[in-house]
């Protein structure tokens, strides 16, 4: 049955509002991983609050949507900074272990981590050390937790050393693996790589390609220097480089060989799509649950936390909350077109900020007035409402299969 995204009038969310601010996992907003040197901790007090912001002060919830705990950390996140010394998850862990966590968040992302709930709890850069004794606590038992216990003793957290993954040491040469989803540019701005994404393809062309476009998981990329030789001896020579570049985009199943949409040719009017899936609510659909008396959109139904691409390139004039259409990204485009992406749980790109074609916008979710995770997905006139046109012929004129 189709998804029906109604857009009617504005009843802001509470759940589906503090799901955008988790951030830690990095399914949010893109944050710089490594530290700045400045001592950041805070108060049990605080951390309370951003709790309350977070899950409503529930420091053993678990609603299945990837993040767990009071702080919801994503599981990554939880693991990166030592977390499962003390549990498997952080929603197994106790209050006094979570916070002992997210210390080490904060010293290493900073407030930024938390983007809203870090606000309205008064979490900042200095702040009290927390009275927490992580060590001194018994986890949550589980049947699996239990039986980890007997298997191996408990190791304290300072055993533990955070990795800011997928990246390594290698010489001189700070390295990081490409994972689904990810752009140069993306990488160039969270890792603050010297010359943005033209530095990054600069200094890894040999890995990369022809293709800046065209990133596979598994690449490893020098953020700093010269990238070292490609690992593999049959590594196709310099003039095979974009025919196996290309190669993946079209054999492979969508979003396993490659982190953009392609289409069969790279013509310079070419569009992505903005998510791989088949559409549910059609443009035009009439009806009272929409403001107008018809669907302004068409709906992609969609998991929450499916990664939203940019169809073509342009500039964000809007990224954040929009009323009913819950967390959204507007981008105006160098056709005069603005494409909007609605619903969203999390968002990775902000206003003023230039983007490609595929790149990661944010992921899906259903937030706003919504009866189900999806995207809705517009392309209009002007950058406001009531300026719609036809999305499927839009997308389908540029060469996107639907």
């Amino acid at each position: 049955m189709a998804v029906r995204g109604r857009h009617r009038r504005y009843q802001p969310n509470r759940i589906n509002r503090a799901s955008l601010t988790v951030t830690v996992g990095g399914a949010g907003i893109a944050l710089p991983l490594v530290g700045t040197g400045v001592a950041h901790a805070a108060d049990v007090g605080t951390w309370n609050k951003v709790a309350a912001c977070e899950s409503g002060g529930n420091w053993s919830i678990n609603t299945g949507n990837g993040y767990y705990g009071g702080l919801q950390f994503s599981q990554s996140t939880w693991a990166a900074y030592g977390g499962t010394a003390y549990a498997h998850r952080a929603d197994q862990a106790t209050k006094d272990q979570q916070i002992a966590i997210a210390e080490k968040v904060l010293r290493g992302q900073g407030p930024g981590a938390w983007p809203v709930c870090s606000v309205r709890g008064g979490l900042t850069k200095g702040g009290g050390t927390p009275d927490v004794q992580p060590a001194a606590t018994t986890p949550r038992s589980t049947p699996q937790t239990a039986q980890r216990s007997k298997q191996a003793p408990q190791r304290s957290v300072r055993d533990v050393k955070p990795q800011n993954t997928p990246q390594s040491q290698a010489g001189t040469a700070e390295m990081y693996t490409v994972v689904h989803g990810d752009t140069l540019s993306g990488i160039a701005g969270a890792r603050h790589v010297q010359g943005g994404w033209q530095g990054l393809y600069a200094a890894n062309r040999t890995t990369v390609g022809s293709d800046p476009d065209l990133i596979l998981p598994g690449q490893r990329l020098a953020l700093h220097g010269t990238a070292p030789a490609p690992a593999h001896p049959h590594t196709a020579p310099a003039p095979a480089k974009k025919k196996a570049a290309e190669a993946p985009a079209k054999k492979a199943p969508a979003g396993k060989a490659s982190t953009h949409t392609t289409t069969p040719t790279r013509k310079s009017h070419s569009l992505v799509a903005p998510v791989q899936a088949a559409t549910g609510t059609p443009y035009r659909a009439a009806g009272s649950s929409w403001s107008k008396g018809y669907h302004t959109g068409v709906d992609f139904p969609v998991a929450t936390g499916t990664s939203v691409a940019a169809v073509a390139a342009g500039h964000v004039v809007t990224a954040g909350w929009g009323g009913s259409f819950g967390y959204q990204v507007v981008i105006r485009h160098a056709d005069g077109r603005y494409t909007q992406y609605a619903h969203l749980s999390a968002i990775s790109v902000k206003a003023g900020q230039s983007v490609v074609a595929g790149q990661r916008l944010g992921r899906s979710g259903s937030t706003g007035n919504s009866t189900g995770p999806h995207l809705h997905f517009e392309v209009r006139t002007g950058p406001g409402f009531g300026s719609d046109i036809d999305p499927v012929a839009y997308l389908r004129a540029g060469g996107v299969r639907i």
